[in-house]
């Protein structure tokens, strides 16, 4: 509701734009006022519809819910957008028509050189990946909320939770925070390689360190330190690390892949995910109808979970990405 208000989004716009176009930031965020109001207000229509809809049209809905608000995301930096009809386009590509014996989790999507999808990984700084494909399978393995069902349905594990100590030192800005031993082996590295390990995937001014106290057996300790945040819990975008993501409480989790395809902004997983879906309910009306209600398919169930966990999530994640501060909503 905050972004429905000509003069808190007006506002909103020209201090995004002051940083780029210092000298035409008034003048563009006045042109761009109600059309950034139009991407949100519309974003919620489509998320208010899903909540109330059935299954078989849910993922469409949700879609192009998140297309509105990722809009909004790119006239925020980009006050020319859309400056073509190419960029109109989903950006992504899975092949139309869908194998006899289709497997919603070894489905891929391909990136395309232009449309929202490229505009929005670029926005994020997700790397070089025009071209690139991503399996469903390993895209839900990094959604930190799927991580039972996930492990339930393809018994394997992808994510393992992180114990933070909420000890603040005012002298020293640092974050202690636990991992079982057991990611040693997994890794096979010692305690330091692996402190120089997750050091490598860093994407900030944090860095990792050892901890000069020796950990119980079981599991290791080690410290967080970032120059500017007394503690993780302070940081708006977390450990700003690819090996870790947090879900929508702040619970914090190490990703057990040491993949690139894996490393991927969570924002870009929902959205390829939600494309796939959307697809399937749109043009292979059949096979999604018989993935609902067969009960022959053993992925109904966590795909029923990403329906429900990205409806909650991404609105979340877009308002996280606005304000650029982490927005945390618990239930009373």
């Amino acid at each position: 509701m905050y972004f429905e208000s000509e003069p808190h989004v007006k506002r909103f716009l020209e201090k995004d734009y002051q940083r780029l176009y210092p000298n035409e930031a008034s003048r563009f965020a006045f042109q761009n006022t109600q059309k950034f109001i139009y991407y949100i207000k519309q974003g919620r229509e489509y998320y208010q519809a899903a909540s109330n809809s059935n299954i078989l049209v849910k993922p469409l809905l949700l879609y192009y819910g998140m297309v509105s608000l990722l809009k909004a995301v790119i006239l925020s930096s980009d006050p020319a957008y859309p400056a073509h009809t190419r960029v109109l386009q989903h950006g992504i590509t899975s092949r139309k028509l869908k194998k006899l014996d289709y497997h919603f989790s070894e489905d891929e999507v391909k990136v395309q050189k232009e449309g929202l999808f490229p505009m929005v990984a670029d926005h994020l700084n997700a790397g070089h990946i025009v071209g690139e494909k991503f399996k469903v399978k390993h895209l839900l393995s990094t959604i930190a909320e799927l991580r039972e069902s996930y492990e339930k349905t393809y018994e394997e594990t992808t994510l393992i939770p992180l114990h933070l100590s909420k000890h603040v030192d005012f002298s020293s800005p640092i974050t202690t925070f636990y991992l079982p031993e057991h990611i040693l082996d997994n890794y096979h590295l010692s305690y330091e390689s692996f402190i120089h390990f997750l050091n490598r995937h860093n994407r900030g001014k944090a860095h990792f360190t050892a901890h000069t106290l020796e950990a119980p057996k079981g599991i290791i300790r080690m410290n967080w330190e970032h120059p500017d945040q007394l503690h993780i819990t302070d940081s708006p975008k977390g450990f700003e690390n690819n090996l870790f993501i947090q879900d929508y409480k702040g619970n914090h989790f190490f990703l057990l892949k040491d993949q690139p395809s894996f490393f991927l902004p969570e924002m870009l997983s929902h959205y390829m995910v939600m494309y796939i879906l959307g697809m399937l309910c749109r043009y292979e009306t059949e096979l999604w109808g018989e993935i609902l209600f067969s009960f022959t398919s053993g992925e109904m169930f966590i795909i029923n979970e990403f329906l429900n966990i990205s409806q909650r999530k991404f609105p979340n994640m877009i308002l996280n990405l606005l304000f650029n501060e982490r927005f945390i909503f618990e239930t009373m």
